[in-house]
């Protein structure tokens, strides 16, 4: 995987990765007398010194308990998430379904026009960014890379400065956007479409050739973290235009190189802004009713005579009826 695409994945991979270590930092989350609790727990796996400074440092512990709450956040979406994706299918004709809706429709035929009119260019495109060098394409690609992930980490700390828990539950869901739309690309859509890049062919309507062009891997992940940054700020223009345009960068890089077609960039915005917008639609409904569903949590050992302070951790499963 190149370094430019792995980073994104990475940062994903990093927050899911900070939610386990968060689990370790001894801060439980109470839970309804009512949920039905499946849980395990794990021997210690920090020096059992870490919790008593944890302990008598405040800073520390609201630290803890925040990284705690996130780890929540993002474990329990997960979960949620495969659940709501595999149960769709019962809910296609409930009264609330999007296929229901007119707007929908509207909404799906204006997004398939961008497409289409991104694929009559993609031969403009290609000639006239074929002549770039390699170092301004790289550049471009680095420029996007750096602006995008920075400002998605940007918006994770100061949401853990600030205590501004929405901050943080946007930066996690554009990771997590970013990461299953990078992951649907390359496991469903690439190989589906096959289409070839055009440095392999002149013709931009190579699909279902054992290519690996459409859509870009590069792009998608900058655009799954630039929407959620985007919906942050409720999308004001001031901070919309200048991210999306950060994450569109990456695309012009990708071309330079002449290893992608404009309608495999715009297809990959679309398809990173897409999920991540879903899945702020999602978790945000997951706030609702979330004392249905089956849910994790952090759970600490009682003490014992050979472990005073209850040090370990484990996680636990808990459902309401």
């Amino acid at each position: 995987m190149k370094p430019r695409v792995g980073f994104s994945v990475y940062l994903a991979a990093a927050i899911a990765l900070h939610s386990s270590v968060a689990f370790a930092l001894n801060f439980p989350i109470g839970h309804a007398p009512t949920q039905a609790i499946i849980a395990g727990s794990a021997a210690a796996a920090i020096l059992p010194t870490v919790p008593l400074m944890l302990q008598g440092q405040s800073g520390f512990s609201l630290l803890g308990s925040e990284l705690t709450a996130d780890g929540e956040y993002l474990g329990n979406n997960l979960v949620w998430d495969a659940e709501d994706v595999v149960t769709s299918p019962l809910y296609i004709a409930d009264e609330n379904s999007p296929f229901r809706s007119g707007e929908f429709y509207l909404i799906v035929f204006g997004l398939g026009a961008v497409w289409s009119g991104s694929f009559g260019l993609d031969k403009i495109m290609k000639n006239n960014l074929v002549s770039m060098s390699g170092t301004d394409a790289g550049l471009l690609e680095h420029v996007s890379y750096g602006l995008v992930s920075s400002a998605t980490a940007g918006l994770y700390g100061y949401g853990l400065y600030s205590g501004d828990t929405r901050a943080r539950d946007m930066a996690i869901t554009a990771g997590e956007g970013a990461g299953i739309a990078t992951l649907l690309d390359a496991a469903i859509i690439k190989p589906a479409f096959g289409r070839l890049r055009p440095r392999q062919t002149n013709n931009h309507g190579a699909f279902f050739s054992g290519g690996a062009s459409f859509v870009s891997g590069d792009v998608t992940p900058m655009f799954g973290l630039a929407a959620g940054v985007s919906e942050y700020f409720n999308n004001a223009w001031y901070v919309a235009a200048p991210i999306y345009a950060a994450a569109f960068t990456d695309g012009f890089g990708r071309m330079g190189y002449n290893a992608h077609w404009f309608s495999d960039v715009v297809g990959a915005a679309l398809l990173g802004t897409l999920t991540t917008e879903l899945l702020i639609h999602l978790h945000a409904e997951h706030a609702l009713d979330s004392g249905s569903r089956w849910h994790l949590f952090a759970e600490t050992p009682p003490p014992t005579p050979m472990d005073p302070n209850g040090f370990g951790f484990g996680v636990g499963l808990a459902y309401n009826w």
